[in-house]
């Protein structure tokens, strides 16, 4: 035990692993609801393991998180405002406070899903677009296991019904481009816990659907 606690990488496998584990308990137990509402607060969780996971925290790192984390929040903004980008889709309460109707969370969670993507990839030899890509796509199938979830749970919700592909189809663009900017100035990406916090969420997602019996499409 003291081994895991004096390694920087064992000791966030082991709180992350800790909190799912009670998340998984809690839905399991029928506190999906009240569980859902801390959502905000387990983001802000998630960031803090990835900064702190990663290989390298220059200038850089620092100024295209933040970069994209305002970026993706503006872009938001023009998604609810107009509706144009992703379709017509309203914020719920569940993701806490908020600035012209969007969740500042929501900024950070971009940052957070291009970070940890882009770490996924950093050590392969492919190239800055073929890498862009395929993180982009990762980041298409996360959201088509958060969507169901955020509908449920009041993240937000989309008006006529089910998820448009335009969703997708502008995620994977946005998030391209956000990745391709980042991993030309953020020379080392590398981040040990990011695949391990990509699936752990995606495993919890997968959890909350079946549970309570959610259509991903």
């Amino acid at each position: 035990m003291n081994k895991i606690f004096a390694n920087k990488f064992y000791f966030s496998v082991f709180l992350l692993v800790a909190v799912y584990l009670v998340g998984i308990a809690a839905v399991l137990a029928g506190a999906a609801e009240s569980l859902m509402s801390l959502t905000s607060y387990n983001l802000l969780f998630a960031t803090a393991l990835l900064v702190y996971n990663a290989e390298k925290t220059d200038r850089a790192y620092f100024v295209w998180f933040t970069l994209i984390a305002v970026a993706g929040f503006l872009i938001e903004l023009a998604g609810i405002t107009t509706g144009i980008i992703f379709g017509s889709y309203s914020y719920g309460s569940a993701l806490g406070i908020k600035l012209a109707e969007v969740p500042l969370i929501i900024g950070i969670n971009w940052s957070v899903l291009v970070f940890a993507t882009a770490a996924i990839l950093s050590k392969t030899n492919w190239s800055l677009l073929s890498k862009s890509a395929a993180a982009a796509t990762i980041m298409v199938l996360y959201d088509i296991l958060l969507e169901p979830v955020a509908i449920r749970f009041d993240f937000w919700t989309w008006e006529g019904g089910p998820v448009p592909l335009q969703n997708y189809l502008a995620w994977w663009v946005i998030a391209f481009f956000m990745l391709l900017g980042m991993q030309r100035n953020v020379k080392n990406p590398a981040n040990k816990i990011a695949p391990l916090i990509l699936v752990v969420q995606s495993v919890f997602f997968l959890i909350l659907i079946l549970k309570e019996n959610l259509n991903i499409f």
